[in-house]
């Protein structure tokens, strides 16, 4: 059984943020998996890696967004599409995993769940993300541990196993945020009474709801058989996360009818290092002026020409123009064409 990871490199974000990636991708204890890089950045292939403290030491092979996508500085871009051109060319292996380019392993990862995966084959294991507050600079020393146990140790030293799951919305537990200290309890009750998953003889926790966490591991005959990435239907600007949102997008729920669901893995971690946001789709005046100008019938980009319009007339705030993208009371924001395109091929089991 091999792995099969896709890597997103954003325009966004520092090049430098992909160096603890692919160092954990060197110093894993098992090279049982292959990387497909989807280069999102005006840079080619040589121009990333000649950027990096570290060089690959594992398969991969590497994808670029077409220069005619890009609106200035930024691109349109479709991770669902990559995926299905992925399956397609039948490139992934047993499973796979999409990851952005701020997190890393822990350096017997692939090891774990592989062990985990090959006695137990789920359709879908969550990775067991973790969310730190450590920026960039904190971790970048461990770059210096040239081997698995100096690598752990330095983890160790900054404390970042001993931080929350991803699920837990705050570092403060007790917040004053009604909504954020709901789901802090009901994810404390659901973890048996933790804020992180206990290793067990499994190797995986079988919880009694789906909160959220955007990385899994899927099997590759699970996601033909229900069209998971959407082949022939377009979600732009949509992260492959399981979407989850009450009464707009319960994949969860719909899951949980086909297959055992949700299932979280638990020996080893996922580390996410901090970082800031920008949402160029509507903060860039380039790109924005580019997209109003974009002739296009996808509902998804229409959806997003009528939140620039809103956001620069004042009409809407950021945060409204924001929500408007992903759900809206036409149905034609991300989520909700998540929802609705993923029920066509889970109605027809």
């Amino acid at each position: 059984m091999k792995l099969s990871f896709i890597v997103t490199i954003d325009p966004i974000k520092d090049i430098s943020y992909l160096n603890m990636l692919v160092h954990s991708f060197n110093l894993q204890t098992r090279k049982s998996f292959n990387v497909f890089f989807y280069n999102q950045t005006p840079m080619d292939e040589a121009e990333v890696f000649s950027r990096l403290a570290v060089q690959p030491e594992f398969e991969y092979r590497f994808f670029s967004i077409d220069k005619a996508f890009f609106l200035g500085k930024y691109p349109i871009w479709n991770l669902y599409e990559f995926h299905s051109f992925l399956l397609e060319q039948d490139d992934l292996h047993d499973y796979f995993m999409a990851l952005h380019m701020e997190e890393f392993f822990d350096a017997d990862y692939v090891e774990q769940v592989l062990e985990v995966l090959g006695r137990e084959p789920l359709d879908i294991l969550f990775g067991n993300l973790t969310r730190s507050r450590i920026s960039y600079e904190d971790i970048a020393p461990a770059l210096e541990r040239s081997n698995p146990r100096d690598y752990d140790d330095y983890l160790k030293e900054l404390n970042i196993k001993q931080a929350n799951h991803w699920c837990f919305y705050s570092e403060r537990f007790l917040t004053r945020n009604r909504a954020a200290l709901r789901e802090n309890l009901l994810n404390f009750w659901g973890f048996g009474c933790r804020r992180q998953l206990k290793p067990d003889h499994r190797g995986y926790t079988r919880a009694p709801r789906y909160v959220a966490e955007d990385v899994f591991f899927m099997k590759k005959e699970f996601a033909r058989r229900y069209n998971w990435f959407l082949k022939g239907h377009e979600l732009y600007f949509e992260d492959v996360h399981i979407c989850e949102i009450p009464g707009v997008c319960e994949l969860g729920k719909e899951l949980q009818k086909v297959t055992p669901f949700p299932t979280y893995f638990n020996r080893r971690k996922i580390y996410h290092i901090s970082h800031g946001r920008f949402y160029y789709q509507l903060e860039d005046a380039e790109f924005t002026a580019k997209m109003l100008a974009y002739q296009t019938e996808s509902p998804v980009l229409t959806a997003l020409q009528e939140a620039i319009r809103q956001y620069q007339a004042g009409s809407m705030t950021f945060q409204q123009a924001l929500h408007h993208t992903r759900r809206n009371a036409g149905g034609t924001g991300t989520q909700n064409l998540n929802y609705r395109y993923h029920m066509i091929y889970l109605n027809q089991r």
